[in-house]
């Protein structure tokens, strides 16, 4: 025994030595089995949480009651939370067996982040225990100790619904990965670019596609201990979206996506989210059945969609339409047409309270209508609406205009009309005797009929019908008129007023709560939970912590993994997300400051989510460098170099012309740089920290290019030196670089002119201010881009400089803005047309690079359209003062119009609207007359223009009046149109016979007239996304409910 005892305390270190290292298995004596601890952090009792379960494992079948486990558990403070002896057959504490070799223990605690549990296998009658492990509990993928390490992924994720409707979505991302423990606070940080399609189906086939190219995907994540104190994940981009609805008709937008933000962020509890969608585009809408033709085709200026949400609050929401374009329908023998010159819908609300509205509905057009009946007596409607407005601002009607006149030619002559309009504003009771706030609408409506009579046995008649409608000014209402007047001139003549019941009626207001997330409602987010710092061999862990993803893994070997130049332990394990079709695998580090680090891991997942959604997920992630803790030694370090320095805006502009992004590209092949800055001493601005970390205008994470911004206030020029300072673990290398600083132009703050409507070759008086750190050296207007000169202003002798400026001939029409160069005594200058806002310091307030500026006055240089001038009807090349209708059975004759037209521009083209002389079909609209010395044409580029007319036979004889108008280069049209009369005789058309019949064949003029604006006014705001919310049906809009008394 003496000769045995000396060798104890060797046995006894190496022990210790082993343990050190978390060895799990140790022999304890000859022919005693192997003995492995395995964790088996399971959810046996399939309640979504791990038991704090062990596995014993034994090489070779063993004795049961020979063996006892020992169990200690404390928590992070070193704290012993319960220490325990499991035997075979203990009433409390039993050693389990699963099969002959492996036996299991549950202990009666749970776990959390950073506790400690000591585990020892002994034999009864042993001395030292046979197998021996410490499990140190972190999170998953999260060493206890502090590191800093970058990392590659790569991912996709598609989520499909099926009901009602069909939608997917698809999200693809490559970029980098940054994760950093310091002091037990763990940040996470992935930034990098992919793509994002959207493809809806509606249950009615109209489809949403929207493909966005990201340029920007963030997520970051903070921990202390085991709790996510904030998660923020972020997408910016660019892109296209195409709608389509063939439901009634073919309706196309095509659209780009200038911009479109997306955050969802997590911080402190505090859940926000915020949406930003900003497109440009075109719309267009074709419906086409056998009764009728329908087109629109709009410009769409600005769609603007605003969502931010606080904790399920919506805080701010604003959507914004901005719009023009042409609405054309066409039926047999009718035809209208309206140009919108604005289509606007603001709604924006703040904290549930509307603070912002604005819905504006302003253009004109004309509408035609023409019939033959079976006499071959015409009836021909020429009409113009003359003013289409409709606009209410934060919630209160600001305009109510519709203005339609029309003429009636052919057997019946006459003319009718509708005026509408906001006379005054003021308070008005209503049945109740409540006073309200209501605009007083005058609206008139004429039907003067002059020749031929439209009722039987009445001939020339006439009714105008006038009323005063008092509506109430709030949008937020229906039935709002609270009391009218009306007065009527007829055979049947009348005159009342009313105060209508049940005036007004409030409309329900609009419930914004949210009912989901305003970007959905799936998230994946990676497996998470509570595992070991070593992952060995053998052990079973799940991982549920996840609101998707709960993943159940194996370990099942050990591997080297090489990265950074430096070969690591890794673990290999493999598991399943609840489901066989949702797998994992990877490798993990098990040993040393990086246990529990993933190495590498790939993730497919497949998400039953319901019977009608579904989601996969995909993801590569491999470790791509550590950068601490250190593990490179002096002797083995490699200096850092600077490799380039770079300004991406090219140079650094003086008092603050512009936020500047510095860029310094480091090399270091040992990945131990640990800062990087820029010496701006030279310029008053300190030591300046650089970041690699995707912040403050770098673009990817860990790329070796770092980063920082600065605005210069100051006033010096030149080529200014700065040094760029990079330390890694041991060194630091300093370099100096030469960076360009350019003196900051002048800016204006106030401009003036004496007159805001010019003819070319008139002078007009200009007064500008400049400002800037320096003296302003001179001030002029620039006008030789525009074919005129510069002309220099002179100093007043304060601070405006003024001066006569001559618009020269070759100037375009329209608003001219005048270019304003200055130049101060330190070389800065530039040629602008935008004020700032005045501000007492350089750079800053109004003066700051990114401060909102205006544009300067226009000056609207006038043009007038094509002058018309000197008709003349030709027969045979003879000119003649009327036209003769050919009898019947004589066919059309031929006739030649000219007109002579003069501009000081060039003239693109010269038309006439011809009525009842056009070809069929064709009596509203504007035909092409010639100069090119073609179809009936004497001289080519004489400036008389032509066109040959057929006149048909049983052409009524009377008076027609034809139109004429000019368009030059700048599609300015004559204005008004050249109107003359010309005289059809020698007709012999018999007038209607049956004018009932008539009015029963064409309807009311005036009803077709309002019903096609109407439907002009009510498919726009079908087709362009619920455009017009207004109070009131479009009847009571254009005054047909009970109004209207047309005899």
């Amino acid at each position: 025994m003496s000769e045995d005892a000396p060798r104890w305390p060797a046995v006894a270190l190496i022990l210790i030595f082993l343990i050190s290292y978390g060895t799990s298995v140790i022999a304890d004596g000859v022919g005693s089995p192997d003995v492995s601890i395995h964790i088996d952090w399971l959810d046996q009792d399939d309640n979504g949480e791990a038991e704090h379960a062990y596995v014993i494992e034994f090489s070779e079948a063993p004795i049961p009651s020979d063996w006892k486990v020992e169990v200690s558990h404390y928590d992070s403070n070193d704290t012993l939370l319960g220490n325990w002896t499991f035997r075979w057959g203990d009433a409390n504490y039993s050693l389990e067996p699963i099969n002959s070799t492996h036996y299991r223990v549950v202990a009666p605690t749970n776990i959390s982040f950073d506790d400690s549990i000591e585990l020892e296998v002994w034999m009864e009658s042993g001395s030292l225990p046979s197998a021996t492990r410490t499990v140190e509990v972190t999170l998953w993928n999260q060493p206890l100790a502090d590191h800093e390490i970058t990392l590659t992924t790569d991912w996709s994720m598609r989520h499909q619904l099926e009901n009602e409707t069909s939608e997917e979505y698809l999200l693809e991302f490559t970029g980098q990965g940054y994760q950093q423990r310091n002091e037990g606070i763990l940040i996470h940080d992935e930034l990098g670019s992919g793509t994002l399609s959207i493809n809806e189906v509606s249950p009615t086939g109209s489809n949403i596609i929207i493909a966005l190219n990201l340029n920007r995907i963030w997520l970051n994540e903070t921990m202390e201990g085991e709790e996510l104190t904030s998660q923020i994940f972020e997408m910016a981009g660019t892109g296209n979206m195409t709608i389509t609805d063939d439901s009634e008709g073919n309706m196309t937008i095509l659209a780009s996506i200038a911009d479109a933000y997306v955050l969802r962020s997590m911080i402190a509890g505090s859940i926000e989210e915020q949406l930003r969608l900003e497109a440009n585009g075109n719309l267009n809408i074709t419906n086409v059945d056998s009764e009728e033709e329908m087109y629109i085709d709009a410009d769409i200026s600005l769609l603007l969609v605003e969502i931010h949400d606080i904790d399920g609050v919506r805080v701010l929401d604003h959507s914004q339409f901005e719009a023009t374009g042409d609405l054309e329908i066409q039926s047999s023998g009718s035809y209208i047409n309206v140009d919108l010159e604005q289509l606007i819908n603001l709604v924006r609300y703040e904290n549930g309270e509307m603070v912002l509205q604005h819905s504006k509905t302003y253009g004109d057009g004309t509408f035609f209508f023409s019939d033959t009946n079976d006499e071959n007596g015409s009836i021909v409607i020429n009409g113009d609406v003359i003013r289409l407005h409709q606009e209410s601002q934060n919630g209160t009607k600001t305009a109510d205009t519709i203005h339609i006149d029309a003429d009636i030619t052919g057997a019946t002559t006459g003319e009718f009309g509708v005026w509408r309009r906001i006379v005054d504003s003021g308070q008005t009771a209503n049945s109740t005797g409540t006073l309200w706030d209501v605009n007083r609408i005058h609206q008139e409506d004429w039907l003067n009929l002059t020749g031929g009579g439209i009722l039987e046995g009445m001939g020339p008649s006439q009714t105008y019908n006038e009323t005063w409608d008092h509506e109430v000014i709030y949008d937020n209402y229906t039935n709002r008129t609270v009391y009218y007047t009306w007065y009527e001139q007829s055979n049947d003549p009348s005159q009342g007023e009313e105060w209508p019941e049940r005036s007004p009626i409030p409309v329900e207001a609009e419930n914004l709560s949210i009912e989901e997330s305003s970007l959905g409602d799936v998230n994946i987010s990676r497996e998470s939970g509570l595992a070991p710092a070593e992952l060995l061999i053998g052990d079973n862990l799940g991982l549920y912590s996840g609101d998707l993803m709960a993943l159940e893994l194996t370990a099942d070997g050990y591997q080297t993994y090489t990265r950074d130049g430096h070969t690591m332990d890794v673990t290999s394990w493999s598991g399943t997300y609840m489901s066989e079709q949702s797998t994992a695998s990877g490798l993990i580090i098990n040993e040393g400051i990086l246990a529990g680090l993933i190495a590498e891991v790939s993730r497919q997942v497949y998400i039953d989510v319901n019977s009608t959604e579904d989601v996969w997920f995909w993801e590569n992630q491999s470790l791509e460098r550590v950068l601490s803790p250190n593990i490179v030694t002096s002797n083995e370090n490699t200096p850092p170099s600077i490799v380039d320095v770079r300004l991406h805006e090219g140079r650094v502009v003086n008092e603050g012309g512009n936020l500047v992004h510095i860029e310094v590209e480091v090399d270091d092949p040992d990945w131990n740089l640990r800062e990087v800055s820029v010496d701006l001493t030279t310029l008053g601005l300190g030591i300046l920290m650089l970041n690699d970390l995707g912040q403050d205008g770098d673009i990817i994470v860990h790329d070796d290019n770092f980063t920082a911004s600065f605005i210069y206030l100051g006033t010096d020029s030149g080529n200014i030196s700065i040094d760029i300072i990079a330390e890694d673990a041991w060194v630091t290398e300093t370099e100096s670089h030469l960076i360009e600083v350019a003196h900051r132009a002048p800016r204006l703050v106030d401009f003036t002119l004496s007159t805001e409507n010019i003819v070319r070759g008139e002078s007009v008086n200009v007064s500008a201010k400049p400002f800037d750190s320096l003296t302003v050296q001179s001030v002029a207007i620039d006008l030789r881009g525009e074919g005129g000169e510069l002309f220099n202003l002179t100093l007043d002798g304060g601070v405006y400089w003024t001066g006569t400026v001559i618009i020269p001939q070759t100037v375009s029409p329209g608003d001219l803005y005048l270019p304003v160069r200055v130049e101060d005594t330190g070389g800065g200058w530039a040629t602008i047309t935008q004020l700032n806002i005045p501000s007492a310091n350089a750079g800053v307030g109004g003066d700051a690079w990114d401060a909102s500026t205006s544009s300067i006055p226009a000056l609207h240089i006038t043009n007038n359209g094509p002058e018309i001038s000197d008709f003349k009807i030709y027969k045979d090349g003879e000119s003649v003062e009327e036209i003769i209708v050919p009898d019947n059975g004589e066919g059309a004759s031929t006739y030649l119009l000219t007109v002579n037209a003069t501009d000081h521009d060039i003239i693109t083209v010269v038309q006439g609207r011809l009525g009842m002389l056009a070809p069929v079909g064709q009596d509203n609209s504007w035909l092409t007359m010639r100069d090119d010395g073609q179809s009936g044409d004497a001289v080519a580029g004489d400036g008389v223009y032509s066109i040959e007319i057929a006149v048909r036979e049983g052409l009524p004889t009377n008076t027609v009046e034809l139109e004429f108008r000019g368009i030059d280069v700048y599609l300015k049209s004559t204005a008004p149109d050249f109107e003359v009369e010309v005289t059809l005789s020698e007709g012999d058309i018999d007038p209607l016979t049956n004018p009932t019949d008539a009015l029963s064949d064409w309807g009311s003029t005036v009803m077709i007239v309002l019903v096609l604006l109407g439907i002009v006014m009510l498919g726009a705001g079908v087709a362009i996304v619920m455009l017009i919310r207004k109070g009131g049906s479009l009847d009571e809009q254009l005054g047909l409910d009970n109004d209207m008394r047309l005899q």
